[in-house]
């Protein structure tokens, strides 16, 4: 059941804000859920109110172009486009127009990686997939609070972005009178003592803020900036500490840290933290190397598996170390190129490597399978594909193919029970396959 108050607000802020949405996605499922979402929903089909974007490169002069048309634009953007990290981009968006609204489209949720995005900037986070319903409600919640708390906070911030920070510091207070401790209303209030020149009162506003909400990151940064312009080192280095605890992606961060140990004659905590940066710094790019491998290799996929091998086997390289689950995608595209080339026995190897990452997954069980039965090793296949059926069950359902596969491994086995089941579920999805046909007869 659709929320009218959420419709009204993402209504709002089109046609009485002059709000636009810049999406940047290769993903075309999400840029036509975007699409649907806004004009057959909520009917919002005024020209300029969605500019879609496949490419980041045009994103900043885009940015440029609306704000000088007088527009308010909101940025959806992927974490990772083309195998690039977006990450820089949200920043430098950020630093152009300090107030622009980004939400982060993502498939995984690393609380890390989110909080560091947070920290260059990002207001909201919208993990795929989604429903058209629920992308509504995400994006009237980083457009406007939709509590009585939410608008005061938001209030405040207005205040102080006006210079008005007494009327700011009034605001706090209603803030906290609404809700005691609460990390926000603490933030407007120490942001407002701040400008009023009343350092230990903004220094305390902030602590009592980052006690209450420990993940809360602003907090921390604003005591760090404090004591770095009072000239506390000290106090600055320990408030970037625990920010690099909580958010140790930040090589730049830890640069800084470095840089005031050296100050303060900590040559040998300077170095560890320099070469923890230039470490941080070196894996952002094997990975950025990784993806670009793996798009070369998409070129060659259906041209030169042996090339596609080549370059998918430097993607896994590049990565060393730093293999996740979201690697098994590349280990699949591995095994399959192996198996073009009849190296059935190799693509077995990858795919044993991949299953050390996600035990878990049916897809790679199921190809493993398919590999062990292009060998002939039919024991294996089948103990393979009955590991992918119990993740799974509904297996066979998920193509025609994959339940022919199926069946002839089963038959292969001797088991012509499981092999016609197999492909009539082959038949019932693909009535004119012929070659499950042919194999029922048979049975």
């Amino acid at each position: 059941m659709r929320n009218a108050k959420y419709d009204a607000t993402v209504a709002d802020f089109v046609l009485k804000d002059k709000g636009c949405f810049i999406v940047v996605t290769k993903d075309q499922t999400f840029q036509a859920l975007m699409r649907s979402a806004l004009s057959k929903d909520l009917g919002l089909t005024a020209a300029g109110a969605l500019r879609s974007l496949q490419e980041p490169t045009n994103v900043l002069r885009t940015l440029t172009e609306m704000e000088a048309g007088q527009c308010r634009p909101l940025l959806i953007i992927e974490r990772r486009i083309g195998g690039q990290e977006t990450a820089l981009l949200i920043k430098h968006c950020k630093e152009v127009s300090p107030r622009l609204l980004i939400v982060v489209l993502t498939t995984e949720v690393d609380r890390q990686r989110l909080m560091y995005l947070h920290e260059l900037g990002a207001d909201n986070f919208i993990a795929k997939p989604i429903s058209a319903q629920t992308l509504v409600e995400k994006l009237a919640f980083t457009i406007k609070p939709q509590s009585q708390l939410g608008q005061l906070i938001d209030r405040g911030k207005d205040l102080l972005a006006l210079g008005r920070p007494a009327e700011a510091r009034e605001i706090a207070s209603q803030i906290l009178e609404l809700k005691a401790g609460s990390a926000a209303g603490l933030m407007v209030l120490g942001d407002a003592e701040k400008a009023l020149g009343n350092l230990e009162a903004a220094r305390d506003a902030y602590l009592r803020a980052s006690d209450n909400a420990d993940l809360y990151l602003e907090p921390l940064h604003r005591l760090a900036r404090l004591a770095g312009e009072t000239g506390d080192q000290e106090e600055r280095l320990a408030y970037l500490e625990r920010l690099d605890q909580l958010s140790p992606l930040d090589s730049e961060r830890k640069v800084n840290m470095g840089q005031i140990n050296l100050d303060l004659g900590n040559a040998e905590k300077a170095e560890t933290l320099f070469e923890k940066a230039l470490t941080q710094h070196t894996r952002e790019a094997k990975v950025q190397v990784g993806y670009m491998a793996e798009r070369i290799a998409g070129i060659y996929e259906n041209r030169d598996p042996a090339k596609a091998e080549e370059y998918l086997r430097k993607s896994l390289y590049a990565k060393d170390r730093q293999l996740t689950r979201d690697d098994v995608r590349t280990f699949n595209r591995l095994g399959m190129s192996l198996r073009q080339q009849g190296k059935w026995l190799d693509a077995v190897k990858e795919y044993q490597r991949a299953l050390k990452l996600a035990p878990d997954d049916e897809n790679l069980c199921y190809n493993l399978a398919m590999a062990y039965a292009q060998g002939k090793d039919n024991r294996s296949a089948r103990l393979c594909l009955e590991k992918a059926l119990g993740l799974n069950k509904d297996l066979a359902q998920a193509s025609a193919s994959v339940a022919y596969n199926m069946g002839m491994v089963f038959l292969n086995n001797q088991l012509k029970d499981r092999a016609r089941a197999c492909f009539e579920a082959a038949l019932a999805q693909k009535p004119d396959m012929e070659k499950a046909g042919q194999e029922l007869a048979r049975l």
